[in-house]
């Protein structure tokens, strides 16, 4: 357990730190190659629209089952715990029914679900909203609203990993950080393609998205492993 427990922390070390170069990388990108000269065409807001719909679709997509992308880790991850666990347990939206995950779930019309994973849905279906708002309304905004963008994007990921991280949780306060961090991604997109004017910039925004997401699902893996290490239940779900 220790071992699994170790690599768990350098395996979210590393996240964090590429989460880290990648924010950086997206001020660089703000601050050093805007080009208010291009004309922003409907075709690349289009396809710009068209893979972030895309990517909020994957995060849709993981709300429901969590890990899908990584079948080969999940398995290994599942026969590890198999080893482990003494006293099955039944999940509740995905997480063990278990008074420690109570704040992890949230009930509505008598079905158990995530509360990450219900602010992930809710936050993808608003960005998908804006998206598409955005093909129509006149780009021609001032830069400082743009940048605003990428600064409150980078702000709400380091504030929803923060939330994440800390031990206590509140429900409604997961729900909309959750929310936020979908909303993020959309902010981070549209000002970085805005301000370059590079669709190929914008696409890398989608793409360095999917780091966060993942760094986010690490970091909830790592929390909930640490509920269960100081949990004096012998089921150990996690």
């Amino acid at each position: 357990m220790k071992e699994i427990n170790l690599k768990q922390k350098n395996n979210i070390f590393y996240y964090l730190i590429l989460s880290i170069v990648a924010g950086i990388f997206v001020i660089i990108l703000a601050f050093f190659s805007s080009s208010r000269t291009n004309a922003i065409m409907i075709y690349d807001k289009l396809l710009i629209v068209g893979i972030a719909t895309i990517g909020c679709l994957f995060g849709i997509s993981l709300a429901f089952r969590p890990g899908w992308y990584k079948k080969s880790m999940k398995d290994s991850y599942d026969k590890n715990r198999s080893n482990t666990q003494k006293t099955p347990r039944r999940r509740k939206g995905h997480h063990p029914d278990c008074d420690q995950f109570q704040t992890h779930t949230v009930t509505i019309r008598n079905k158990t679900i995530c509360s990450g994973c219900f602010g992930l849905v809710i936050g993808s279906f608003i960005a998908i909203i804006l998206m598409v708002i955005y093909l129509f309304i006149d780009s021609h905004q001032p830069s400082s609203i743009f940048y605003l963008f990428i600064v409150s994007g980078l702000i709400i990921i380091g504030i929803v990993y923060a939330e994440i991280i800390l031990l206590k949780r509140l429900t409604i306060v997961h729900v909309i950080s959750n929310v936020f961090l979908m909303l993020s991604f959309f902010l981070l997109t549209i000002g970085i393609f805005e301000i370059t004017g590079n669709k190929m910039y914008g696409v890398s925004t989608v793409l360095l998205s999917f780091l966060w997401l993942d760094t986010r699902l690490q970091l909830s893996k790592w929390h909930h492993t640490s509920i269960c290490n100081d949990c004096n239940e012998t089921c150990k779900m996690y």
